[in-house]
């Protein structure tokens, strides 16, 4: 999986501006599109010769064919090499010791997949291979064909027969390639893929609420432990980190707060948690503290010793705001977690008192002030900021103001991705100042009485953010435990969805 370069064609094909009937507010400009070979920019200046530096005895000078758009970055590529061969760079059309092509035969140089891209909010997910060359060949009225490196968040790439373009086994894909037949050449192949190679990618996967008390806690003490996630581990266990909400208090100790609906999940619920695929989940809601906070301490030593990663509370304030900050394909991300929800209505239980102090344990509050000054301090340490957000109305689609605020602070302070939950249903999906901001992702493992569709959210980061996005819609059984919809389910899911995206981003 990867990026290519970042220099591309200075002549781009022509735009095929999609069209949707509403609202039309809604509807993102296109990604530039880029030719198919994703070549960088021509040279500007006569093309002379690539001196390479020697450190020893010179090597006979060999020549290289190279097409005209790859002519600054390969002859750049070779002067840092600092070898003692001297390359002579030749047009593709004469003769040479060594040949590059684009989507030629030879040894693989560099490549990068093309992407038939749709707006994000359009409901069509997949393709038949056969349909996708057709539109390769022909176009059409509501696709884009992109490099990958073209792509934006509010486009989405469509499967071709379930395959994602960072797939191995994904079938379009735009390759730089060296034929020769001399030894001596054959040193260009790691020298080029080096200087070539794809920027990082990063799969990340997300869901909302947790709680493994209730009936899903009674099956885990049992003994089952991958119960809660059995049909749905594999997208979980797959990506390259895994977020989730622990929607409850963790393990034996304490007292049940004053409130409508303590939870407190056994302590095996963090070798579940471990089993079904989390990396990181946030303790930073409004269950959190449920059996006050010993239970909460408890709970962070539990996941710890799984290799789960607690974040949004702790031992004091610096701990609970403290980010977990992790590399991962070379590339480094650092997460926060904050709860703001309303005061409960039948208990008025203000979750607020939770907020953890300079001298007592507790939750981050999601003060928008706070919010910006954390992830700005973090900004400059990582390539990216991520934050999890506990908050809105239950059972209302609207984001709530303070949860809007909370949001909007964090990408404005620099985070590039918002992930929420708390409402118990789907939410939108802002495309907001250069960050996604992903609202509410529901229920995911939990037995509740609410509506049962959910969604896994799958986001690929690369060094520039966020690159795509996609919901894989799921339904909550009855007990609680999470399996992916059946296409007749996911639909609806995915409907109600860009209806509510389509409604942020009219703004």
């Amino acid at each position: 999986m990867g990026c290519g370069q970042t220099a591309v064609s200075t002549n781009p094909l022509p735009t095929i501006a999609p069209t949707l009937t509403q609202p039309t507010g809604t509807l993102p400009a296109p990604p530039t599109p880029i030719p198919a070979t994703n070549t960088p920019a021509p040279a500007t200046a006569t093309l002379v010769p690539t001196q390479i530096p020697s450190t020893s005895t010179p090597l006979a000078p060999l020549t290289l064919a190279v097409p005209e758009n790859w002519q600054p970055i390969v002859s750049e590529a070779l002067a840092a090499a600092n070898t003692d061969r001297t390359w002579q760079l030749v047009p593709s059309s004469e003769p040479a010791d060594a040949q590059l092509s684009e989507n030629g035969a030879g040894q693989l140089v560099w490549q990068e997949p093309i992407v038939l891209a749709v707006p994000f909010v359009t409901e069509w997910e997949d393709v038949p291979q056969a349909d996708a060359e057709a539109i390769l060949a022909n176009g059409h009225e509501l696709a884009v064909v992109l490099p990958w490196s073209a792509l934006t968040p509010d486009w989405k790439p469509l499967r071709v027969d379930g395959r994602f373009p960072t797939d191995a086994n994904y079938p379009f894909v735009n390759r730089l390639t060296l034929q020769t037949n001399s030894a001596a050449a054959n040193e260009l192949l790691p020298i080029l893929q080096t200087a070539l190679a794809p920027e990082p990618v990063v799969h990340l996967a997300s869901v909302g609420d947790i709680m493994l008390d209730r009936g899903l806690g009674i099956v885990i003490q049992g003994g089952n432990l991958a119960y809660p996630f059995a049909k749905v581990a594999d997208l979980l266990q797959n990506a390259d980190i895994t977020v989730g909400n622990m929607e409850s208090a963790l393990g034996t100790l304490g007292e049940p707060a004053a409130k409508s609906y303590p939870f407190r999940a056994p302590p095996v619920a963090a070798e579940a948690l471990a089993l079904g695929g989390f990396d990181v989940v946030s303790l930073a809601n409004n269950h959190g503290m449920d059996y006050g906070p010993e239970a909460l301490l408890q709970a962070i030593e539990l996941l710890q010793a799984q290799g789960v990663t607690p974040i949004g509370a702790g031992t004091n304030f610096e701990a609970a705001h403290a980010p977990h900050i992790t590399q991962i394909n070379g590339l480094s991300l650092a997460f926060l977690a904050y709860v703001n929800v309303p005061i409960e209505a039948r208990s008025a239980f203000d979750t607020a008192v939770w907020t953890a102090t300079d001298t007592t344990p507790g939750l981050a509050w999601a003060d928008p002030e706070v919010i910006a000054a954390d992830v700005t301090a973090v900004r400059g340490q990582v390539d990216h900021v991520i934050v999890v957000l506990h908050s809105g109305y239950e059972y209302v689609e609207e984001p709530s103001p303070p949860q809007v605020a909370a949001a909007e602070a964090a990408i404005d302070a620099g985070a590039k991705l918002v992930i929420g939950h708390h409402a118990h249903i789907l939410q939108g999906i802002d495309f907001y100042n250069g960050g996604v901001i992903v609202y509410g992702l529901g229920n995911f493992a939990f037995e509740i009485d609410g509506p049962p569709e959910t969604a896994v959210l799958n986001v690929w980061l690369d060094a520039e953010g966020v690159r795509s996005l996609e919901l894989i819609p799921a339904i909550i059984q009855e007990g609680g435990a999470p399996r992916l919809a059946e296409s007749w389910e996911a639909a609806p899911i995915l409907r109600q969805v860009y209806f509510l995206t389509r409604i942020l981003n009219s703004r």
